[in-house]
């Protein structure tokens, strides 16, 4: 009875921990407080699975991620104030999200349905940001009751909304969706699907640049280009042909979307536009504050304590609350030494995910793969122009996809039972 009773709880644990990484992986695109939540859950699942096997998971990060926590630790107790930056370490706990992938995530094929999970989320609510869009629908804020938040400024006639999916600005939701955006994107350039689905993931496709482009996230807009590029370079001259149609794809889509949109993105050769002076002049608040504590930073955490005389010369400014450049928000924080730390990491896992996708052989795993990179990539992009790693919706995002990413190494060379959709080569 023992036995039995003990193999019935492993299958129920079993059981409720595939519901919950099903959960997770579906909740990264939307709110912040799914987010968080689930990733709760696992992490107590996480413990509980330490509990078990007695073992503490080593990563291949663990060297990376000590030297970044150890420069940003560094700066606090060199800081101007290193209690109340300790008191901010709080917020590192989404990091997690890191390790709860990378252990839980146990085999190829729970790590294709997790990323087909994003994926097909991420087109869903694509499409429910395009009637967002045209409507001013806010499910995010309605279904609790309160009234909708949408921002319909940015558009020159005022005749629609920026979407904002489920998070609270279209900043946020656009650097949110170029993970799941690069994902299917490596999936449409990679070897041949059976034609439906290749036909659904450009149906996905179409739905989140569309939704990007009513992001009104011009850095975004940027880094997908770049990430469309790349993904071309990567790819081979079989599949330039496919990526320079989707180039062509997203300007068509760029000129139908609407006179707001096409002011918007034509602001971005504008260096006199209001939005980009305005930009500059954080930017140089900012390259102020570096000046004065180039080498250790403020410490993590105090950047609102001493933000205000360096934005006092700039009224120009229309926020102060961030560097609006994640390489200079962590340049202030933690001087050259976090800043070098943190490039550290993201070479670190840059190059193990190529070595990866390189040296994988099956499909779908090897364009996951590369989705995962190339998101990598568009994150950093994205990163000159906002402080996206400082954005909670979108580092849950980042420290998940990467601990799958890196999970690959254990069991990706796998014979994929997905080789089956595929038509013939020949």
């Amino acid at each position: 009875m023992g036995d039995g009773s003990g193999a019935g709880w492993e299958e129920r644990y079993g059981r409720v921990l595939s519901a919950v990484l099903g959960l997770f992986f579906i909740g990264l695109c939307t709110s912040v407080a799914i987010q968080q939540t689930l990733l709760g859950l696992l992490l107590g699942l996480g413990a509980y699975h330490c509990w078990r096997t007695r073992l503490v998971p080593r990563t291949p990060l663990d060297p990376a991620l000590g030297l970044f926590f150890g420069a940003l630790l560094v700066s606090s107790l060199l800081g101007p104030d290193p209690l109340h930056s300790l008191s901010v370490y709080r917020k590192l706990w989404l990091v997690g999200a890191f390790f709860v992938a990378y252990v839980l995530v146990d085999s190829r094929h729970t790590a294709e349905r997790l990323l087909g999970l994003v994926v097909i989320t991420a087109a869903g609510l694509a499409a429910y940001g395009i009637v967002q869009h045209y409507t001013g629908l806010d499910l995010a804020r309605q279904l609790v009751g309160k009234p909708a938040r949408l921002d319909p400024v940015w558009l020159g006639d005022g005749t629609g909304f920026r979407t904002a999916g489920l998070f609270p600005s279209g900043i946020t939701y656009a650097h949110n969706l170029v993970f799941p955006l690069c994902l299917v994107t490596a999936l449409l350039f990679g070897p041949a699907y059976s034609r439906w689905k290749r036909a659904g993931l450009w149906v996905g496709w179409g739905l989140m640049v569309v939704a990007l482009l009513f992001s009104l996230t011009r850095g975004v807009w940027i880094a997908y280009g770049c990430v469309l590029l790349g993904c071309g370079v990567v790819r081979g001259r079989r599949a330039l042909p496919g990526v320079a149609g989707g180039i062509v794809l997203c300007g068509v889509l760029l000129l139908g979307a609407g006179e707001g949109v096409r002011e918007r993105a034509a602001e971005v050769f504008d260096l006199n536009a209001a939005t980009n002076l305005a930009r500059s002049r954080i930017w140089q608040a900012n390259i102020d504050m570096i000046a004065d504590r180039p080498l250790f930073g403020w410490g993590y955490g105090n950047y609102k304590r001493f933000r205000e005389p360096y934005y006092a010369p700039y009224p120009e400014a229309d926020t102060d609350a961030h560097a609006h450049n994640t390489f200079l928000q962590l340049w202030v924080d933690g001087g050259w030494l976090g800043l070098v730390a943190f490039l550290t990491l993201m070479a670190v896992i840059l190059g193990r995910g190529w070595r990866i996708y390189a040296g994988l052989s099956v499909e779908p795993l090897k364009s996951y793969a590369l989705g995962i990179v190339l998101g990598l990539g568009g994150f950093l992009v994205g990163g000159l122009t906002q402080h996206n790693f400082g954005d909670a919706e979108v580092v849950i995002v980042l420290w998940a996809l990467v601990g799958v990413l890196l999970g690959l190494e254990r069991w990706g060379g796998e014979k994929s039972t997905a080789d089956q959709d595929r038509e013939p080569s020949g």
